[in-house]
């Protein structure tokens, strides 16, 4: 539809002036925009529908009030605005047909007519059920497109709705694609529990022994469970003696979890980069007694299922002869 470009505020107002003009706020402030009604209904709308049309609606809601605001284009921001009311009415229109457009290259016009049947095609294998908000989206970026082309001089506008419309159909299908549920176990961590030391002790204190065997007694619960452990040392001392401590406190820890039939992972590598000293709770000065430092942690992981959703590729299932 070849469009005259129009700015119907100034003829209004200069209407509303040889006619004793209106006062702000009046009511015939409301007819400011005479010729383009349905912009300045769609303007006060509020789409919110989930389905196809409601973001139908809104799409076309926010490319007419694009075109009337940004571009100055009333003519194609009425068109756009009447079809977002539609949609939110449930009249749900189809996408524009390129061939009602004054649109001059017969290659271009080729492309796309090619392009809407693809669309439609789509929407009608029940792309409007299956996916609606990706089709929504298809359908309005394919009418940019259209309408760009028929402007035929923004070539960046042009291009941007073009790729806009590809990329929008690229969703489409992908959503579309019927999917595929499969299961699968990973090792993943259910539990911790910190055992505090005495300065310059690895063996297991009494208090700290009935903690630790309180979440032994949890892990059976949900066997089976793997238990790897970390020791830990606080500043005092030199480094290398707290990397040693760090690990005979985790070993006394392993050892008691044999003793009560544990399955113990690993004991960690306890290198002076991760372990002893230099991997405190609580950070301190060097040569500090700090007792939430002096600790060992055993980590409980379990394996759980966990559920995959794939879009399956139908393409690759196909057998070239």
């Amino acid at each position: 539809m070849r469009k005259t470009l129009m700015y119907a505020l100034p003829v209004t107002l200069a209407i509303g002036t040889a006619a004793g003009g209106f006062a702000t706020g009046s009511a015939d402030a409301a007819t400011l925009f005479p010729l383009f009604p349905n912009v300045e209904q769609v303007r006060a709308s509020s789409p919110n529908g989930t389905g196809f049309g409601g973001t139908l609606a809104k799409e076309y809601k926010d490319l007419s009030l694009f075109e009337a605001d940004d571009m100055g284009d009333w003519k194609d921001a009425e068109f756009f605005a009447g079809k977002s009311l539609r949609s939110g009415g449930g009249d749900v229109p189809m996408p524009t047909e390129p061939e009602k457009w004054d649109i001059q290259d017969a290659s271009t016009r080729s492309e796309l007519q090619t392009a809407r049947t693809d669309l439609v095609s789509v929407l009608d294998a029940g792309g409007r059920e299956k996916a609606p908000t990706e089709a929504a989206v298809a359908q309005t970026r394919y009418d940019c497109w259209v309408e760009q082309e028929e402007e035929g001089h923004q070539f960046d506008h042009i291009a941007a709705c073009r790729a806009s419309y590809l990329a929008a159909m690229e969703a489409l299908r992908n959503a579309m694609k019927p999917t595929n549920v499969t299961y699968e176990t990973v090792q993943e961590e259910v539990a911790r529990d910190t055992v505090y030391f005495d300065w310059d002790k690895a063996n297991i204190r009494g208090d700290q022994q009935g903690e630790l065997d309180r979440f032994l007694d949890e892990m059976r619960k949900i066997e089976p469970v793997t238990l790897y452990i970390e020791g830990h040392a606080d500043t005092s001392g030199p480094q290398d003696y707290n990397d040693d401590l760090s690990r005979r406190r985790a070993e006394s820890v392993r050892a008691e979890l044999l003793r009560q039939g544990m399955t113990i992972g690993e004991i960690k590598d306890l290198d002076i980069q991760a372990r002893g000293e230099n991997d405190p709770a609580v950070q301190t000065g060097d040569g500090v007694r700090e007792e939430r430092n002096r600790r060992v942690v055993v980590i409980a992981t379990g394996q759980t299922t966990q559920e995959k959703t794939v879009k399956v590729d139908q393409s690759a299932s196909v057998t070239k002869q």
